[in-house]
């Protein structure tokens, strides 16, 4: 009975280590960079289109603007987005934010030592015919 129980932990903590989420590595501090110089540390690794059949439910609903912060670890991947603003104020949420899709960046050729970095984006969701 004692090596039974024994060997369901072992197995449910061997399950449990495989699920477990790889944490963010920073070789390097942190550097707060603009939008405009992104390009400079990382660029985004291209993925192919792909075609929705509707409305992704991270999309706000109707128009507006939001500001928030990236960070890029020294993998390239997305580590945190953290909103700033929103206008309209619930236009765009934390909630909403965080279900957006984690992309994934590769070095740039400026940027041998995976420096990580923190950017501020700022986004608009407009309509695509203007009738006035």
């Amino acid at each position: 009975m004692t090596k039974l129980v024994l060997w369901f932990i072992f197995a449910s903590l061997t399950l449990l280590s495989c699920r477990s989420v790889k944490k963010p590595t920073f070789n390097n501090d942190i550097v707060v960079i603009d939008v405009a110089d992104l390009n400079q540390y990382w660029v985004a690794k291209t993925s192919k289109v792909v075609f929705l059949p509707g409305r992704p439910k991270w999309i706000p609903k109707g128009m507006g603007k939001a500001s928030f912060f990236i960070t890029i670890d020294s993998n390239g991947t997305l580590v945190s987005r953290e909103l700033i603003d929103s206008i309209p104020n619930d236009w765009m949420t934390q909630k909403i934010l965080d279900k957006m899709p984690i992309q994934q960046y590769k070095p740039s050729i400026t940027n041998p030592t995976k420096i990580p970095v923190k950017v501020k984006i700022n986004s608009e969701l407009k309509a695509l015919v203007d009738i006035t």
